[in-house]
């Protein structure tokens, strides 16, 4: 693909981002022709390249320093490619249709997005540190993680604090909306070659103290709960 000149010059970039964005779409297409699977995060440093180049070649930015894309990013872009196909019968095909013509996809091509992950994974961090979590959606029946939030961010995690779990499942222990655990939490971060963070893992080992959220008094102002 050959980028407008006539649009580099009026400051077109949107016709430009939006000609590169086809090109890498057509270029991650391509890539998966001749494979089957990824297999080593060697074969996702070649795709960032080959989508790096054609960004480079928009020439859309002034002084040249263009970012690769995280290879998460990539990583994402290659499973929602194999979800599409995945109602797809044994004789389908499918083709990506764009202003520069069809591309058949691969249709043999498939990922495990856990396998996926760990390809990319360089190194694991750990910690455990002392956190205020506010409870979200408590686990009632033990199967499943619990929803909590830390500031802004959103974090599920296990609770493995068996005697705590079992004075909260028989009563002893009462939460209500808006309450927070002040808990020690067990924390891994497993991070890619790019240093970009792939994913992260949060078990509560031990809870500490239940925060009773304040509750609103007759006079419009917050008490302590008692």
């Amino acid at each position: 693909m050959r980028f407008d000149d006539e649009s580099l010059k009026s400051g077109d970039w949107k016709k430009l981002v939006g000609g590169f964005l086809v090109k890498a779409k057509r270029i991650l297409i391509d890539w998966t022709n001749n494979k089957t699977t990824v297999t080593s995060a060697a074969e996702l440093d070649e795709l960032r390249q080959q989508i790096l180049d054609e960004a480079a070649a928009t020439d859309v930015l002034a002084i040249p320093s263009y970012a690769p894309m995280p290879t998460v990013d990539i990583a994402r872009s290659i499973e929602l490619i194999v979800e599409a196909m995945k109602p797809l019968g044994e004789n389908d095909s499918i083709r990506y249709l764009s202003s520069s013509g069809a591309t058949e996809i691969n249709t043999s091509f498939e990922v495990v997005p856990e396998v996926l992950k760990d390809i990319l994974v360089k190194e694991s961090l750990e910690s455990t540190v002392p956190m205020i979590l506010i409870v979200k959606r408590p686990d009632f029946l033990g199967d499943s993680r619990w929803e909590f939030r830390h500031g802004k961010q959103p974090i599920d995690a296990k609770l493995i604090d068996a005697t705590w779990i079992t004075e909260f499942r028989n009563g002893t222990i009462v939460l209500r909306p808006g309450d927070a655990l002040r808990a020690m939490v067990l924390s891994i971060a497993r991070y890619g070659y790019d240093g970009e963070l792939i994913d992260s893992k949060h078990d509560v080992l031990k809870v500490l103290e239940v925060i009773h959220a304040l509750r609103p008094s007759q006079g419009g102002l917050f008490k302590p709960p008692n």
